[in-house]
């Protein structure tokens, strides 16, 4: 077999393969063998139906599957010949059909990663922000204990709904004159503080008691998720049915002791903030991360193949899918969602590809004891033994674990080569910016040449 390739782009080259005649006879003629072994042709008994017949029966059937076997052995010729990194199925714009005599020529365009002669990591400079605490977000935090161990009661005597109220109510929702069956509830229960609960029925709420009654004029905006309410003012008539009011604890000694394993107030107000720093420092790494990431594809802007971009939206829309499941939400993505998600996709792919050839660059691999270490530290966190873990990681599991691992160490680099700034990231300076001179196309106009 004989192969050659044409780039038409960094990701995609056309290959052309040759077959000779030699070879496809050949085959031919061992595929007639095998089927002579079992054809069935009246007036001959089985292994014994001439060479000739057999053409005339299972010429068809004989000729396709000859060349659908050497289509696949020169295609995989070529790349091996070649060493093209193949991201996608081949595509063929014709079937090639065999002729007497002839060789078997066909031609494939091949989707292929793009070549990467050396990444460039010099000169990253990134920012990162001090971890500072506020005393007002441990108080917010201290806030929302002080309402999960809030007592619910009936307020005695009962009394108008205000904020921080439950209350009790059956709705329904009429569009136009219409009733909206899909829309009302009955004895849905509100925290009319809930920062989810549509400010203008929240407001209507305000005030009312047990067995009270209003209607709620509420306007929805064009691009509302439900088509039924999408530019409509929607009539909501809620009927009162339960109030029931929250009396929050006091903040002092006693509600630490309620909140765990607190003997002080002091004890959990650190106790919190050393939590709210533990998340400030996740966030700090993951923005330095991104920036580092971006910083990278920045200095190595490469070529994608659109294969690779659509297989990683597939996988973000199928992770935005379980998240949503694991939150109880129904329902499709929002459209913030997919805003933008190909340049997304594109550039996690953009990323993928650089540190895997950064990683082969700098050799940087995954050892044993890496993995060893690993595995401890997931039987420390989770109470297993180690090889109850090291059982459970196997062939997939241990891949994508491997993969994580040499990501860590590439990052690891990257954040060592780095310039790291402490403090806010500045906003990109605007193009020409307090550049006073005119344009060539300005300062040419009116001379005459």
């Amino acid at each position: 077999m004989q192969s050659e390739i044409r780039e038409i782009s960094p990701v995609l080259v056309e290959v052309t393969v040759e077959v000779p005649w030699d070879r496809i006879h050949k085959d031919l003629n061992d595929t007639y063998k095998e089927i002579g072994k079992t054809a069935r042709v009246r007036g001959f008994r089985p292994g014994k139906v001439p060479k000739n017949i057999l053409k005339q029966v299972y010429g068809r059937q004989a000729a396709a599957q000859v060349t659908g076997t050497l289509v696949e052995q020169g295609l995989m010729h070529a790349v091996q010949e070649h060493e093209l990194h193949v991201v996608a199925q081949p595509e063929m714009e014709e079937p090639p059909e065999l002729e007497q005599g002839k060789p078997l020529i066909f031609k494939a365009k091949v989707e292929v990663r793009p070549k990467i002669d050396e990444v460039t990591i010099d000169g990253l400079e990134v920012w990162q922000k001090p971890i500072d605490i506020p005393d007002e977000d441990v108080d917010a935090e201290l806030e929302k204990l002080r309402d999960q161990h809030g007592e619910i009661q009936v307020p005695d005597p009962m009394r108008p709904a205000q904020q921080f109220d439950l209350i009790t109510i059956d709705y329904t929702v009429a569009v136009d004159g219409e009733t909206k069956e899909d829309l009302g509830a009955e004895g849905r229960q509100v925290e009319i503080v809930d920062e989810h609960l549509l400010p203008e029925l929240k407001e209507g709420l305000l005030g009312m008691m047990p067995e009270d009654e209003k209607t709620i004029a509420i306007e929805f905006e064009d691009d509302h998720p439900n088509p039924d309410l999408q530019g409509k003012t929607a009539q909501f008539t809620v009927k009162a049915k339960e109030l029931h009011e929250k009396l929050l604890p006091e903040v002092d000694d006693e509600f630490a002791k309620d909140c765990g394993d607190f003997e002080t107030l002091l004890e959990l107000r650190l106790k919190i903030r050393e939590g709210l720093e533990g998340s400030a420092k996740q966030q700090g790494e993951a923005e330095l991360k991104d920036q580092l990431i971006e910083g990278l594809i920045q200095a190595n802007d490469i070529p994608v193949p659109p294969s690779m971009v659509q297989q990683q939206q597939q996988m973000m829309m199928y992770e935005m899918a379980q998240f949503m499941q694991m939150a109880g939400q129904q329902g499709a993505p929002g459209a913030d969602f997919f805003s933008g998600i190909e340049e997304r996709a594109q550039r996690r792919v953009q990323a993928g590809i650089l540190l895997g050839v950064l990683a082969r660059q700098e050799g940087i691999d995954v050892t044993e004891a890496d993995l060893d270490a690993k595995f401890q530290e997931i039987a420390d966190q989770t109470g297993k033994h180690i090889a109850k873990v090291r059982a459970e990681y196997q062939e997939a599991q241990r891949d994508a674990l491997e993969s994580q691992l040499l990501e860590e160490k590439v990052m690891a680099l990257l954040t060592e080569r780095a310039k790291i700034n402490e403090g806010e990231r500045p906003a990109p300076e605007a193009q020409n910016e307090d550049n006073d001179e005119p344009a060539l196309d300005e300062a040419d106009e009116g001379e005459e040449s």
